[in-house]
């Protein structure tokens, strides 16, 4: 038997990078996917893609908007007769000097990233409730646990993202549901790509700073995600798996 299948899960920022690669190998281990973001043509042809193996359900909604969100996971729950996991993917970065970023640019990266990822939860958690449990991933980062120059929402907002996946895995771990995150270094995505290809994200100092000495690839960070929402990872809440190539470890790089 594939590891999940008949597993009902909601991923957000399904369309492209960790989300999506995520999507692909959940259903090549049998899941069945209800798809949310909100890049619509580009979810469609995911989905069409994905459709070939397993049951794909898409739907073009931002995480930031709490009416269309809740309306995404009831259909989810009748169309699949209940929700078992969710991956919160979804995500924006901004650079900016802080001393230059404004406030709109600011809020924007703390709702989706933030917002977006409590939402989703909320909305899904009160269901697995009510089935007895199921299983939280969301999506954070190296830079949840450290600064980064000009980055400053995007350090805020996955630094929150991080606490509250330990909240909600207090909270929630009474109702069986489990949550925990991945943290991801520098990843080969479209969103990394555009920043190596503006001069802002310099794989040289990647390369120095990380013991691996390159930036992870999409499939490894999506089976994280896969092991955190198994049946594998069962006693397993409030725990941040890091895939950073050893980033966090090396305190003094060279």
């Amino acid at each position: 038997m594939a590891r999940h299948d008949g597993k009902r899960i909601l991923i957000t920022g399904a369309a492209n990078g960790i989300g999506f690669a995520t999507a692909q190998r959940l259903a090549q281990e049998g899941a069945r996917l209800y798809l949310i973001d909100i890049a619509g043509d580009l979810l469609d042809e995911r989905a069409r893609e994905l459709g070939a193996t397993t049951e794909v359900v898409a739907r073009t909604l931002s995480v930031t908007d709490e009416t269309t969100v809740r309306e995404a996971v009831e259909d989810m729950a009748t169309r699949f007769g209940g929700i078992d996991a969710l991956l919160n993917s979804a995500g924006v970065v901004a650079v900016e000097p802080a001393l230059e970023a404004s406030i709109d640019t600011f809020r924007k990266v703390v709702d989706v990233n933030l917002m977006g990822t409590w939402i989703v939860s909320q909305a899904v958690a009160a269901h697995m409730a009510k089935a007895g449990g199921g299983s939280i991933v969301n999506i954070s980062s190296v830079y949840g646990f450290q600064g980064a120059l000009a980055r400053t929402a995007y350090c805020a907002s996955k630094g929150a993202v991080i606490a509250l996946t330990n909240s909600l895995a207090v909270e929630w771990g009474p109702l069986g549901i489990r949550v925990n995150s991945v943290v991801p270094t520098g990843t080969r995505t479209p969103m990394v790509q555009d920043l190596i290809d503006r001069g802002i994200y310099k794989l040289e100092a990647v390369r120095r700073r990380t013991p691996l000495g390159r930036l992870a690839e999409p499939d490894e960070v999506a089976r994280a995600c896969s092991f955190l929402i198994s049946d594998d990872a069962s006693m397993t809440t409030g725990t941040h798996l890091r895939i950073d190539g050893g980033w966090l470890a090396n305190g003094f790089p060279t």
